[in-house]
């Protein structure tokens, strides 16, 4: 990360309009100095049968459907917040913010943007009938409604410093209301190719497969170097890395860093390496046995050997974790330096097997028991990391069986929460901020199905916290605040932290992309200094 957004609560309209000024600038400036490209491909490790994000949501499919629809908001380079679908917004007060529409934005279809769609698009995080993925964002939310013509307006139940980011993620993408009407049962599937106002539109979507992006005629910004994208689901790591150096796929995301030399040996490519933010876990249960035992956690984390893995599985291209939050992701309320000196007062278990030996010798569970953890076969990390827990774990009397699932088996069995033990996640924040990450994890209400606290950790204390760390602007006060819960949650075993990756990519050499960032998933990427060098 190279800077921070800004933690000021208010921001002027002055600055705003500065900043969509340079942005346009630059963006003009990209496009004026490249050639036009007919046509890339790009692979994909999965994509979801669906195409609507509210369903779908991933890295993956925010890699094209971030292309497709716009935000009000959206990440610049360096991650602060810039101009998107509205071209200006303001903090009226702690719980009102107004955003003002872009004049002249229409979807792919040629009809207008309205505040309408804002609306209704708004409505699916907040309806449950819908079962989104991205609620979590609106929980704070009291009223969303059209304050004029090219106006919307945000009324807040409580102060919530974090939804400041919500415009500028996913569960920010503009539907167009009348597709929402009249598919709802059916948007985001080759039936009903979802409408956006972004750089390109929806030409081919197979399922599983393929999907094809062309170049949107009317869209307001500048024009998209590329033609046309066509990303291809290649699953197997191998089979990616024959494909590029084929010449088959000119690029690909979050490059498997066990395969990196192999990658970099290929003649003809580039790999860009960018801090992800991104952190692995495991997650066990408290709620229920064999993990409702302090004892039994403190077990398995003095058995995860954290620095062999980022060795053998990062190639070192990351960075043994001893908390959720990489700690560049405090970078708005304390410097790095700062958030390492604290991670170093936090009982972190360091691997040691005699520790862990004792700490099951005081459990309910002396002698062992057995246990099975899915883990996805698309994600490069996850299955290693388990069978290496799995061998420490043995010694210690502990049968722990790696079951490899598809990435959509994987993912909808940790969101409904059915036998959940231990589980295996990796969490890319959706915004550079040091709330995200514990709110998913340790926040009580997300602690039921579609939540991400598939440890079931309930703490009040831990909830006060954190809705002290969301409320408060006053960077002391939030950094203080969560100092506590990541003291509460590493002395209870919350989350086993396992690592922080950086996150790498593969592009062939006769392109560029100066605008890949740790957010890369959710940013109009192909129009962020992409084009021929």
């Amino acid at each position: 990360m190279k800077t921070s957004p800004t933690r000021r609560s208010f921001l002027t309209i002055a600055s705003l309009a500065a900043t969509a000024a340079l942005l346009g600038s630059r963006l003009k400036t990209a496009t004026a100095a490249s050639s036009e490209i007919d046509e890339i491909h790009w692979a994909l490790p999965s994509l979801p049968d669906s195409l609507f994000i509210p369903h779908g949501w991933s890295t993956s499919l925010g890699s094209v459907m971030s292309l497709v629809q716009e935000a009000p908001l959206s990440f610049g380079d360096d991650l602060s917040l810039v101009p998107a679908a509205a071209d200006r917004w303001e903090q009226m007060d702690p719980l009102t913010y107004r955003y003002h529409l872009r004049p002249g934005v229409t979807f792919s279809d040629g009809t207008p943007l309205t505040p309408g769609d804002v609306l209704a698009s708004a409505r699916l995080y907040l309806d449950a009938k819908v079962g989104s993925r991205l609620t979590a964002f609106y929980d704070s939310v009291s009223n969303i409604a059209a304050s004029g013509p090219d106006e919307v307006t945000v009324t807040l139940k409580r102060p919530n410093v974090l939804f400041r980011y919500a415009a500028a993620t996913m569960a920010g993408f503009i539907f167009q209301k009348r597709q929402l009407d009249e598919h709802p049962e059916d948007i985001g599937t080759p039936a009903a190719l979802v409408l956006g106002t972004g750089p390109y539109r929806i030409a081919e979507f197979a399922p599983g497969d393929h999907v094809v992006l062309e170049a949107n005629p009317v869209y307001w910004g500048a024009k998209p170097v590329a033609r046309r994208i066509n990303f291809r689901v290649i699953p197997d790591r191998q089979a990616r890395l024959l494909a590029m150096q084929k010449g088959e796929i000119d690029g690909s995301f979050d490059i498997p860093l066990p395969d990196i030399d192999q990658w970099k040996a290929l003649a003809n490519v580039d790999i860009i390496a960018a801090p992800s933010l991104a952190a692995y876990c495991l997650t066990l249960d408290h709620s229920a046995p064999p993990f409702d035992d302090i004892h039994v956690r403190r077990a398995v984390a003095y058995s995860l050997d954290r620095a062999s893995l980022v060795t053998t599985l990062l190639e070192g291209y990351g960075e043994a974790a001893v908390a959720l939050d990489p700690p560049s992701l405090w970078a708005g309320i304390a410097p790095p330096e700062a958030a390492r000196a604290f991670y170093d007062s936090l009982a972190t278990y360091s691997f040691d097997l005699d520790k862990a030996k004792a700490e099951l010798a005081q459990s309910t569970l002396p002698n062992g028991f057995a246990l099975t953890v899915p883990a996805p076969t698309g994600d490069p990390y996850m299955i290693g990391i388990l069978r290496g827990l799995s061998g420490n774990l043995r010694q210690l009397g502990i049968d722990l069986q790696v079951r490899p699932v598809d990435d959509e088996t994987w993912r909808a069995g940790y969101l409904r929460h059915e036998n959940l033990g231990m589980q295996i996640m990796r969490n890319d924040p959706d915004f550079p901020d040091p709330a995200n990450e514990p709110y998913l994890f340790f926040d009580s209400a997300n602690a039921v199905k579609g939540g991400m606290n598939a440890s079931n950790f309930r703490d009040p204390d831990v909830d006060r916290y954190l809705a002290a760390a969301m409320e408060q602007s006053d960077p002391t006060a939030r950094r203080e605040a969560l100092q506590q819960v990541f003291r509460i949650a590493s002395d209870d075993v919350a989350v086993v932290p396992v690592f922080w990756p950086l996150s790498v990519m593969a592009i062939n050499s006769k392109y560029k992309l100066t605008g890949y960032s740790a957010l890369w998933y959710g940013v109009p990427w192909a129009i962020r200094g992409f084009g021929l060098k």
